[in-house]
């Protein structure tokens, strides 16, 4: 097994790391040349019944992936002429068998569309060459019947290594970001990370600007109704917000069940989602967005500090976009998930939006900047100062001593194949807790994304803990079989300090 950073990028961090890569911005440049670094980057080969299977509807993308202006004027597409175009740095341009078609189709969109009488046939062995005004070759495609996206209103996109894949969004991407470029998969389990941020804005406690508030993701759980959940917190000087939070391995999602606000010695709000609100729909992309509905009950205290009780149904709209911030940590860009949760109170409609955005810095999932927005109104703002991410161990660790630091966490992996389909799981056979507590369940993640129908997918199975005390402490884990027989073992001696 790799060591113990590699380990984690490869589990959680590597699909991040490829989106800071994949969101880098070209500079432009002055004169345009006249070849160039250009691509084929998105077809829609065979329209959807949705759209009359109407040959009109077809059209590819072409991308600059040069760093300086490109003139395609008297390129050739399929044969066929390509009319006045400069492309910048990151441009695209659809060439559209029917321009009207495609733009009554697909609304006003922020790139150029170009008749050209494309002629897609969708047969295997079915090439389209572009060349540029030399008559000389600048890319291909030669179209393979296995990626899809016959007639089911997809579109193939060229994904960051440069393979043909189903586009994820009804009728493509045009004009953006392809779907299969950026995809974030779901995950049974993320990182215990703890967060030291710069309260920006608080308009409800103004008291708290320049202070520091602490995050903690996924530290700990807690249960409802005999359900347990993780426990996504904020703590402020004044106030502890505290979300709850499960995973929904069947449909993939990520659901939000409760979220509490307390001040010292009384809730100022309660409420609970029934069914729990889906916050995040993976897979995830740049330009995925989905929605969710639940009924929401519980209190709210208003202003007079007089209980209102709650009872509406929710809604959330949740959308996926990329940015560049710059916080006192440094400057990241990142992907920005966004939840606008809207409700009644007291019969007056409620909008509450979320927004996050993510990133890493040196293996380490982040959460550079967190906005709240009330009706509209940033309500709170924090931007972040310093991450801790847990200590990790694995196989290779067996039977050695590692040192930790109470208040913090500690991640044990083990590479193992799929417990779906061999039934094996590692399990804590001895404790100290008054040393370690542990976090969640046992999970396994697999270490990629299976074709369909292919089982047994090798990953890792991590186990998660506190340090809640100072001191000397042993934990032994133990391989088991579907029918109980032990394996293989683990020991780890743990020496945990106070700093």
């Amino acid at each position: 097994m790799k060591d113990e950073k590699t380990n984690r990028v490869k589990t959680v961090v590597i699909l991040m790391t490829a989106i800071l890569v994949l969101m880098s911005m070209l500079p432009a440049m002055v004169s345009a040349q006249t070849t160039g670094d250009i691509n084929i980057n998105e077809i829609m080969y065979d329209p959807s019944t949705e759209q009359g299977r109407d040959t009109n509807m077809e059209w590819l993308e072409l991308y600059n992936n040069d760093t300086v202006p490109i003139n395609i004027s008297e390129w050739r597409i399929d044969d066929k002429l390509i009319s006045d175009k400069v492309m910048q740095p990151g441009d695209y341009v659809v060439l559209a068998r029917n321009k009207t078609a495609f733009e009554d189709y697909y609304g006003a969109l922020p790139c150029s569309v170009i008749d050209v009488t494309l002629g897609l046939k969708n047969d295997p062995g079915d090439t389209i060459a572009l060349c540029n005004s030399t008559g000389a070759e600048v890319d291909n495609v030669t179209y393979n019947a296995s990626w899809g996206a016959d007639g089911n209103g997809k579109t193939l996109e060229r994904n960051a290594k440069g393979v043909w894949k189903e586009s994820l969004a009804d009728g493509g991407t045009p004009c953006k970001l392809n779907s299969v470029t950026v995809v974030v998969p779901y995950s049974p389990w993320l990182p215990p990370m703890i967060y030291t941020s710069n309260i920006t804005v608080d308009a409800m406690n103004p008291e708290n600007v320049g202070k520091n508030a602490t995050t903690m993701f996924f530290t700990a759980t807690g249960v409802i109704d005999n359900e347990s959940y993780y426990v996504f917190n904020i703590s402020k000087p004044t106030d502890t917000t505290k979300s709850y939070i499960s995973m929904d391995d069947e449909n993939e999602d990520y659901l939000k069940k409760r979220a509490v606000r307390e001040v010292p010695g009384r809730e100022i709000s309660n409420l609970t989602f029934d069914p729990a609100l889906v916050i995040r729909d993976f897979p995830l992309w740049v330009g995925k967005t989905w929605t969710s509905t639940s009924n929401v009950t519980g209190i709210i205290v208003n202003e007079t500090g007089s209980e209102i009780q709650i009872n509406s149904t929710a809604v959330v709209a949740g959308k996926v976009t990329r940015d560049v911030v710059t916080v006192p940590l440094g400057t990241f860009r990142c992907l920005l998930f966004e939840n606008n949760i809207s409700y009644e109170v007291a019969g007056v409609p409620t909008s509450n939006v979320r927004k996050f955005w993510k990133s890493t810095q040196n293996n380490k999932p982040l959460v550079p900047k967190l906005q709240i927005y009330r009706n509209g109104n940033l309500v709170e703002e924090f931007e972040l100062i310093e991450a801790i991410s847990p200590t990790y161990a694995n196989e290779s660790n067996n039977n050695t001593t590692i040192n930790v630091t109470k208040g913090r966490y500690m991640v044990i992996s083990f590479e193992t194949a799929s417990p779906g389909s061999t039934g094996y799981w590692w399990v804590v056979a001895e404790l100290d807790e008054q040393v370690l507590r542990q976090v969640g369940d046992i999970v396994f993640m697999q270490d990629y994304v299976p074709e369909p129908g292919l089982v047994g997918v090798p990953g890792k199975q991590i186990a998660t803990f506190e340090v809640v005390g100072a001191g000397n402490a042993t934990i032994n884990m133990v391989y088991r079989s579907p029918g109980g027989t032990v394996e293989d073992t683990f020991t780890l001696n743990v020496t945990a300090s106070d700093v």
